[in-house]
C-alpha cells in the first residue's frame, strides 16, 4: 500500500479528468509487478510507472479513448519476440504485461483503499478483467478465497511504519531515504532543541518524548520498525525496556556489540525468544559502511529484508524467480 500513497495524493491534486493505468498480469519477466500504476492526465503521465520507460507513452497513447468513452481498456503488450525490438517497443523484457486503463470518477474503491492506509488495516481487493464487467471491483476478506482466471486480487498491506529514536544530524538521513522508500516515518528525541519539525521537513511525525511517557504517542504494530540512535545510554536503555515486548517487528539499536548487550542484561525481563529474533543488535547490514550515508542505507536495507521475508543475498546466487518474474 505504500505504493499507492504518492498515487493517491496525486489523484487528489489533479485538475481535470485523469486515467489510471494498472499492471494487472505479467507472464515471463517484467520491470514492475502487477499492481504497478500510472496516473495520466490529459497531458501525459504525472505519476508513478508500469516499466523502466518502455511503455508508458504508448499506454498514454492507447488510453486517449478512454477520455472520450470512459470505457476501460485492457491492453495486451507481448514482448517476448525478437520483433518487438525492431518493430515494438524495443524493451526486451522477454514477457508478457496487461494493463488495465481507466477512466477515473468519483471511485469508491480509491476511497476505501485511503481509509485502509490512514488506519494501517491491510485490504484485498479483486479487480474483474472480463470484457462485460472491466473494472469492476470488490473486497475480500482474509478468509476468502477466488482464484477465478478473469479476476485480479491485490492484497494491500500497510506501508512500513519507522519511528527513529534519537533526533541527531545522523537521523536525517535515515528519514529521507525511508521516505524515498515510501515509508511512514516518525522520530522522537529527549531534547526540545533536536526534536523540532523544521529539522526534519520530510518526516510525518516529530515528538519531544522521554520513555517515562510510554509508548502511547508512538503506536508500534507488526509493520513497525523501531531504530534507537539515541546515542545516550540511559535513554537507548529506557526505550528498549519499552520497544521490547511491543508490537513492533523490528527493532534495531545502534552501537558496538559490547554496549548492545549491557543494555540488553540490563532489562528488567529478560527477552523473550520471539522478542529476541525480532531485535537487530548491532543494527544493519554488514555492507562496509562507514558514513552516515551508507550506514543509513545498511539500515534500511536490512528492514527491507525483513518486513520483506528475504535473506540479503545477491541476486546472481538467487535461484528461482525474482522480482516480477512469472513461472506461467
Amino acid at each position: 500500500m505504500s505504493e499507492f500513497r504518492p498515487i493517491l495524493a496525486a489523484i487528489k491534486s489533479t485538475q481535470g479528468p485523469s486515467l489510471l493505468a494498472t499492471l494487472v498480469r505479467v507472464e515471463g519477466s517484467s520491470y514492475r509487478r502487477p499492481g504497478a500504476r500510472l496516473l495520466m492526465d490529459a497531458k501525459g503521465p504525472v505519476q508513478g510507472s508500469l516499466s523502466g520507460g518502455c511503455l508508458e507513452a504508448d499506454v498514454f497513447a492507447r488510453g486517449q479513448e478512454c477520455f472520450s468513452t470512459g470505457k476501460p481498456l485492457l491492453l495486451r503488450y507481448d514482448l517476448r519476440s525478437d520483433l518487438d525490438l525492431i518493430w515494438g517497443t524495443g524493451s526486451g523484457c522477454e514477457g508478457v504485461a496487461e494493463i488495465l486503463v481507466e477512466r477515473l470518477e468519483d471511485a469508491a474503491w480509491i476511497k476505501r483503499l485511503e481509509v485502509a492506509l490512514l488506519e494501517r488495516r491491510p485490504l484485498r481487493m479483486a479487480t474483474r478483467l472480463d470484457a462485460s464487467r472491466l473494472g469492476e471491483r470488490f473486497f475480500l476478506t482474509d478468509e476468502e478465497q477466488c482464484e477465478a482466471a478473469d479476476l485480479f486480487i491485490e492484497q494491500f498491506t500497510p506501508p512500513i511504519a519507522l519511528w527513529i529514536f534519537g533526533a541527531g544530524d545522523d537521523a536525517s538521513h535515515l528519514v529521507n531515504m525511508a521516505k524515498a522508500l515510501g515509508f511512514w516515518v516518525g522520530l522522537v528525541d529527549h531534547r526540545p532543541a533536536f526534536a523540532r519539525p523544521e529539522r526534519f521537513p520530510q518526516a510525518d511525525a516529530v515528538k519531544c518524548l522521554r520513555p517515562s511517557n510510554g509508548l502511547a504517542e508512538t503506536p508500534l504494530d507488526d509493520r513497525s520498525a523501531a531504530i534507537l540512535i539515541t546515542h545516550h545510554f540511559e535513554m537507548d536503555s529506557g526505550w528498549m525496556q519499552l520497544l521490547i515486548p511491543s508490537a513492533a517487528g523490528y527493532v534495531g539499536l545502534m552501537g558496538h556489540r559490547r554496549r548492545g548487550q549491557r543494555i540488553l542484561s540490563e532489562l528488567e525481563t529478560a527477552p523473550t525468544q520471539v522478542q529476541a529474533a525480532r531485535l537487530y543488535s548491532p543494527v544493519g547490514l554488514d555492507l562496509g559502511s562507514e558514513s552516515p550515508e551508507t550506514i543509513a542505507l545498511a539500515i534500511l536495507a536490512e528492514i527491507q529484508a525483513v518486513f520483506g521475508g528475504k535473506q540479503a543475498v545477491h541476486l546472481r546466487d538467487v535461484s528461482g524467480v525474482i522480482h516480477a518474474e512469472s513461472t506461467r
